[in-house]
Parts: structure tokens; sequence; C-alpha cells
């Protein structure tokens, strides 16, 4: 950036002042003006700089340039703050940024970074923003000025990459032995339900802020059954699961477990949503809002229900904030299946459950065939994984539409070998909880920018650059 001396900048104003008051030519009296704002900036094009990993392992780097107009630069006039809202990519150069637009009313001096010094500035020179930079704007009568901060806002983290992070492991954790489970995220805490190989269940409850795995409550039997761990569902604040065919509920999850009464002989709760629990009983598909009464449910081929390996998730539609599309995969005589149920939250419509059948035509975007299948709602899509017949945690088999195709590969996941049963869930936090049992190994990852907060003056007293 050009350098200019400060005293320079005040003489020509001082000169023109005096000469512009002393032109006979004027019969108007001449007032300068007192403004001193940024009215509008628009970055330039800026060069990033990306490392990729080759096949053989070799780093690679590139630079490619990116423009400085698609992120546009806030304004905050009651805080005197100048900031991009939308990061810039990670590896952006702001070490050398030039402006397209810079619109200031009168003269704008910059503080130089070796001196402390004002010195003049220059829209259209390179300027280093690897640092808050403070500008001073003047009045063209020099009585009057005003201060802003502006800062240039670059990612330290690829948006869409998932960071995983390691939270227990170990053969000797209670969960390590089972061989099925179910995890909930709720209120601050994590419970992962399991089945032991006598038949008889637990639960590990702690906190997901520093979580400890170490400790499992045993499960008391109803009526002499033991609870069905990979059946639990949280329903309207309280935890239900099967006890044979019987449906039985705690409030906390970890005792108090009984009967609720129901008429029907279950065989499998399927899925929940909002205010009904969905159980299939002798090949049919029913809905409950109270555990007692049942009302059987419209299915459009009845013969294609899931018998094993049930799992379930509510996407909301994207083009339909109004409508939530429940999601339940298992499986039948051995083959996937996948079906979809709308839900009106509005209540005027009442949509029938539908078969989404794994033709051939989908080819590797059809539903796998997985052990222990668990499947979970993550940034606007359902997510599904399990365990490989080579006892590997399954790839994120990753649904947009609702079911109909699954996609893999497009999220990392944890290399987990000598996995026996997966269960997963998500926190408030945006956090994807991953528990494998055998080596008793519990993961929790996120994708980056799901963990960005926004910042909360975005839309106070500011104006964008147009």
């Amino acid at each position: 950036m050009k350098k200019y001396n400060i005293q320079c900048l005040v003489a020509l104003i001082i000169a023109s002042l005096t000469m512009t008051a002393c032109d006979p030519s004027s019969d108007a009296e001449y007032i300068p003006s007192r403004d001193c704002l940024i009215t509008s900036v628009t970055m330039g094009t800026l060069k990033r700089t990306l490392h990729t990993k080759g096949s053989q392992g070799q780093d690679s780097t590139y630079t490619v340039s990116v423009n400085g107009a698609l992120y546009p630069i806030y304004i905050d006039q009651v805080e005197n703050r100048i900031y991009n809202a939308d990061s810039l990519p990670v590896g952006t150069n702001v070490e050398k940024v030039a402006f397209t637009t810079f619109n200031v009313k009168n003269s704008v001096v910059i503080k130089s970074l070796a001196t402390g010094n004002d010195t003049l500035f220059s829209a259209t020179d390179s300027t280093d923003f690897s640092r808050e930079r403070t500008f001073k704007v003047y009045s063209e009568d020099l009585l009057s000025s005003r201060e802003y901060t502006m800062e240039l806002r670059v990612h330290s983290e690829e948006a869409d990459t998932f960071a995983w992070q390691r939270m227990a492991e170990g053969a000797s954790l209670p969960l390590a032995s089972f061989v099925e489970s179910r995890t909930f995220c709720h209120d601050g805490s994590i419970y992962v339900f399991g089945q032991l190989a006598d038949g008889n269940a637990q639960v590990v409850t702690t906190r997901t802020q520093q979580p400890d795995f170490t400790t499992a409550t045993d499960l008391p039997r109803v009526a002499g059954r033991p609870v069905n761990a990979r059946s639990v569902q949280y329903f309207r604040n309280a935890f239900y699961a099967l006890a044979g065919n019987s449906l039985v509920r705690s409030a906390t999850g970890t005792d108090n477990w009984s009967e609720v009464g129901s008429p029907l002989a279950i065989d499998a709760l399927a899925a929940v949503h909002g205010d009904s629990l969905y159980a299939l009983a002798d090949g049919k598909l029913y809905a409950t809002a109270n555990g007692t009464q049942w009302t059987r449910c419209i299915t459009d081929t009845p013969d294609a229900l899931p018998q094993t390996q049930m799992a379930a998730a509510a996407q909301s539609q994207r083009t339909d904030p109004q409508t939530v599309s429940l999601i339940l995969t298992g499986q039948r005589d051995g083959e996937p299946v996948v079906w979809r149920h709308d839900v009106d939250l509005l209540g005027s419509f009442v949509y029938p459950w539908i078969n989404l059948p794994q033709t051939e035509e989908l080819g590797d975007y059809a539903c796998p065939l997985l052990h222990s299948t668990a499947l979970a709602a993550y940034d606007n899509a359902v997510v599904l994984t399990g365990v490989t017949d080579a006892q590997e945690l399954a790839p994120f088999y990753v649904s947009r539409d609702y079911g109909r195709t699954w996609k893999a590969g497009e999220w990392k996941r944890p290399d987990l070998k000598g996995v026996t049963a997966v269960s997963a869930a998500v926190d408030a936090d945006q956090y994807l909880w991953i528990v494998c049992s055998g080596k008793g190994t519990v993961y929790k990852g996120r994708i980056n920018r799901l963990g960005w907060k926004e910042d909360p003056k975005r839309f106070e007293g500011q104006q964008a650059a147009q």
C-alpha cells in the first residue's frame, strides 16, 4: 500500500477551502460537508491456497481465485464496525486485499500496522487485513471525524467436513458387551440401552459434556420378562419399550419400568413422531397417542412391512416446513425395505404410509443390507449406518430425498473394526454420537459449519454493500 503523509492531506484540504472561499465568481456561501461515513465496501479478487493429498499420499498445493464480491461487507453504523458476516473460505489470503468499491464521504486514513500512525488509504492498493484495521474518516472542514474498525473473517476449518472426537474406548466398558443397543440424547444427557448375551438389559447414562461410560444400571424385568433394549423409544417425555409383547414404560429410563396396559400384543416398536408411537402387531402397523388406544395405519402395501432391524428418523421437508417425512427402514425376508410417512404438522391432511421399493434401477443408491442398523436425522437428511459382514462400522448412507435413494461416501466416518453392534443419536449441539459395541468405542462428530455461531449483531444497525 502506498504511504502518504497525513500533514499533506490536511494542507491540501485547507488550501482547497481557502481557494473556494476567495472565489469572487461565487455569490453563494459555501458550507463544507461534515459527513464522516463509509457507506459501502466490496472486496475485489482474492487468492486462496489449497492443500490436497494424492492417491500415493503425496501433498499438493495450488492457488485459486476467490470472488470477494460474493462475501458481502456489512457496515454497522451504530457500533462503527465493518465486517464480512459470511467468512471467507479456509486458506484465503487477506494480507493483500484490494477493493472494487469503497464509498466514503470526504477523506479516510488507516492506522499503520508498522508505526501506529495514520496514513492515507487507497482502496485499490493491496492492504493487509490479517488483523483488525482501524480507519478514520474526516469531515471536509476537518472539525469532525469518525473511527471504524474493520475485520475480514476467514474460516479456520472446512465447512462441510466431519470432525470426529473419540469419547470412550475399552473392552471393559459395559457397552462393549452389548449385543444390540439404542442411544438417545435428551436434555444434555446421553442414554445407551443395551441387550446382554444372557437376554437382560442395561442402560448407561451420562452427560454429553465430559461423558463417563464406565457405569451401567441393570434394567429390571417386567412381569418376569427383560426389557428389549433395541425396542426403546422416547415418547411423551418418557421411555417406552417392549418386554415380551407387552408395552412398558419408565419416566427415567433407569428404574420403575411398568406395564402400560396396552391391549395390543406388539411384535416391534417401529417409530415415534410428535404425538404418535408406531408399532407392528400381527403384520400390521398401528399408531397410538397414549399407549392404550391403537389405530391401524393406512399402508399401501401391507405385505412389505419390515420384520426386523427397524430404525426410524424424521426429516423436515425443505420445501414445506409444515410437513415432516418419517422414514422407516428395516428388513423383510433378508432384504432391505424402506417406508415413508408424511406428517402434516397443521393437521389438515392425513397421508398413508408408502413403501419405497429398492429396485434394481437404483443400483448403488439402493438402501444397503446391514446388521444392527441405526438411522438418524442430520443436516436436512437422514443417515443410515450399521455393521458390515466383516464387523466394521458401515459407511454412512445419506438420503436427501426422504428415503428414495441412499448415497455412500458423502460424509467421513470413523474407521472402526471389530464392531458387533451400533447405535446413533444427535444432541442439541448437532453432534452425531456413534456408539459401537465390541471394543466399546464412542465417537461424536459434527459437520463443522453446524457448529459455527452467527454474529448476534449481524442484523442490528447495519447496511450491506450493494
